[in-house]
């Protein structure tokens, strides 16, 4: 008898749907990320590449710099999110054409804030950069959707006080 656990329940069925939407599952073991922004710095800089012709090679890793920095501020993702959207200079996502963008998903990537530590089921990256974060639980686990809402509550709320 075949045992039922979150992975084979909910985490692989949500990848293999995401698989079928368009994203690019991205094991871990053959990736590289920044550890403080958890950002793909090579699928960030082939996606702005690709997004903005015209920028130079220099001009994407200051760019990346500048992000990193942006996600220091106290500002809760505010100057962060305004990269993010705005279209009128280097686009970080591109809005018109959605296609354009590159999409991957991992999972169990840690996130660390000081002594606090963070680990999402299911992360979707657009462009290298880590948006999404999904939490699966078995169907009908109410408590475990509780707890889990509440350790995540508290943790957004000491990065941010901190």
């Amino acid at each position: 008898m075949m045992k039922f656990t979150e992975d084979s329940r909910v985490k692989i069925p949500t990848i293999l749907h995401l698989i079928r939407l368009g994203y690019e599952y991205l094991s871990l073991k053959d990736a590289g990320w920044d550890i403080e922004t958890n950002i793909f710095p090579d699928i960030f800089k082939e996606s702005i590449a690709r997004l903005n012709p015209e920028i130079e090679q220099d001009d994407i890793i200051r760019l990346l710099d500048d992000i990193k920095l942006s996600l220091d501020n106290e500002d809760l993702g505010k100057v962060f999110f305004e990269k993010l959207t705005d279209q009128s200079g280097i686009k970080l996502i591109d809005f018109k054409d959605f296609n354009n963008n590159s999409f991957h998903v991992v999972t169990e990537l840690t996130y660390q804030n000081n002594d606090e530590e963070f680990r999402p089921d299911i992360i979707l990256l657009i462009n290298g950069m880590p948006l999404v974060f999904i939490e699966v639980k078995k169907p009908n686990n109410r408590d475990g959707v509780l707890a889990e809402r509440e350790t995540n509550a508290f943790k957004i709320q000491s990065s941010a006080a901190s």
